[in-house]
């Protein structure tokens, strides 16, 4: 265990809205065995645990409770094996995205799990979170990305579910549960997740628009060719700004994979509907660099001490939820495919917050892929979740860890 004097300079990331408490103590294990005696000597001491990967908690999602056990994966971060055959990938939690991206696609392969905090995320992240990102449209969250689970509780000490075959669907597809739990069913120590060829050829584009309505017209009329794009993104000014200079108040932001006569093709659609000249394309190095700056926009939301705020509604009501949020001066990043929206905050939302308010009128969700450690949104969450939902997770919680040690604070009860 860490020493006391140390554990100051241990705790996350100091820009973010989120606040440690001082914790017990830190550990950094090595192994599942390692974990399990951590959560058997917890559970006696009745110690809460809080697992945690590269310390960002741009969520909350690893913020240290007081008195708190923090088990630190950043030394179980080994990519365990690359299956070229049953085109699997199985990791130790605290691996980097970043480093799982580069050893893929070196090989010739592609992980499609990604987030607004990729190049500072961890695979433990990605499904104690559950990860969506701006491809989610095309392939899917964590949980469909994900064939097996290895977790510890205090309970059933270390369990694994799934497995590398693709078609096994007798009994409960019980990891569903685990993927996005915030480690309050149970700390990951092995993942196994979905590979795909990587796609001959990728591209991305920048489009200006001078209103949220007229970026929805573009996609209406886009949308009329049913043709499907790996990411669409509408950004106000000040965040696109990040990714590449920007003069128009808001700005599209296009990923196009696949062979490569489909992609010019698609290029040349979007060239045509744009209806702009001012369009920006992204090949080759040029596109790495602009694909590697939207993959990080996390640590630029850290930089500037901001939280993303992660909501998502119907994309009938987004116009109009999008057209508030400008009047009401925050800047977004909104998926335009699923309907989930980042709104930038310096401060943490209280009980009368508008944006939530306005989320629930429009029969929204306050929690889009995570931030369950957002107190006041969890509350809103749970109330609207009702009470035959909570009794349900309460009973599956307390199957799992029946003294409530695990990810103090992220229940969904």
């Amino acid at each position: 265990m860490l020493k006391s004097e140390k554990i100051e300079k241990n705790l996350c990331d100091k820009n973010i809205p989120f606040k440690d408490e001082v914790p017990y103590s830190i550990i950094y294990p090595e192994s599942n065995k390692d974990v399990l005696e951590a959560l058997l000597w917890a559970d006696k001491e009745k110690i809460p645990v809080v697992p945690r990967g590269s310390m960002s908690s741009l969520s909350g999602g690893s913020v240290a409770a007081k008195d708190s056990l923090v088990v630190d994966f950043s030394k179980m971060n080994k990519i365990v094996e690359m299956d070229t055959h049953d085109l699997v990938l199985t990791v130790e939690p605290g691996a980097k995205l970043k480093d799982i991206y580069s050893e893929v696609e070196g090989s010739g392969l592609y992980f499609p799990i990604d987030s607004f905090s990729s190049y500072n995320g961890t695979a433990g992240g990605a499904a104690g979170e559950n990860y969506q990102g701006m491809r989610f449209a095309k392939y899917g969250d964590t949980r469909l990305n994900t064939m097996q689970i290895e977790f510890v509780t205090p309970v059933h000490g270390i369990v694994t579910l799934g497995g590398k075959t693709v078609k096994n669907v007798s009994g409960y597809d019980a990891k569903i549960a685990w993927i996005g739990s915030e480690g309050a069913l149970g700390i990951f120590t092995r993942l196994m997740y979905k590979l795909m060829p990587l796609p001959e050829k990728r591209l991305a584009m920048i489009l200006p628009f001078d209103s949220i309505n007229d970026f929805f017209n573009f996609k209406k009329e886009f949308d009329s060719l049913k043709i499907f794009l790996s990411a669409l993104d509408l950004m106000s000014n000040k965040v696109a700004g990040y990714l590449s200079e920007c003069s128009s108040k808001y700005a599209a932001f296009i990923l196009i994979e696949g062979r490569e006569l489909e992609v010019e093709r698609l290029k040349q659609t979007i060239l045509k509907f744009g209806k702009s000249s001012k369009i920006k394309t992204f090949e080759g190095n040029d596109f790495d660099t602009i694909y590697k700056g939207r993959l990080s926009m996390g640590d630029v939301a850290l930089e500037n001490k901001l939280l993303a705020d992660d909501v998502t509604l119907s994309l009938r009501s987004c116009p109009d939820f999008l057209n508030f949020i400008v009047e009401k001066n925050y800047d977004f990043l909104f998926h335009a495919q699923d309907g989930g929206a980042l709104v930038f905050r310096t401060n943490l939302p209280d009980e009368n917050d508008e944006i939530y308010k306005r989320v629930l009128e429009q029969n929204g969700s306050l929690i889009a892929e995570r931030q369950l450690g957002v107190q006041m949104k969890r509350k809103l969450f749970l109330e609207k979740a009702g009470s035959v939902y909570m009794d349900l997770m309460n009973s599956l919680k307390k199957s799992v860890d029946p003294n409530f040690i695990l990810a103090p604070d992220r229940y969904v009860y």
